[in-house]
């Protein structure tokens, strides 16, 4: 019984929203973060809180890496395509 409980405490809601959604909630966080920060701690609870920011920072990172591969890539392509054009 102990389990159940502390599993359905464990489930992050975040990780589970649609994309647009969850581009809202970050908009709204990163737009007024002071005050967000402070809504989120006494509205949602430190757990909640803790999840959100979780969910956050890994989707902040995930987007990093998606930009830096992108940018290598592009950046693979044309300095290949600068070099071939003097073969």
């Amino acid at each position: 019984m102990r389990y159940e409980i502390s599993s359905k405490q464990q489930k992050n809601k975040f990780k589970e929203m649609g994309f647009f959604k969850f581009w809202f909630f970050s908009t709204l966080f990163f737009v007024t973060f002071p005050i967000s920060l402070l809504f989120c701690l006494l509205f949602f609870g430190f757990n909640k809180t803790k999840q959100f920011i979780t969910a956050l920072i890994k989707d902040y990172v995930q987007t990093i890496l998606i930009i830096f591969i992108l940018s290598l890539s592009i950046l693979v392509f044309i300095i290949y395509s600068i070099v071939s054009l003097f073969n």
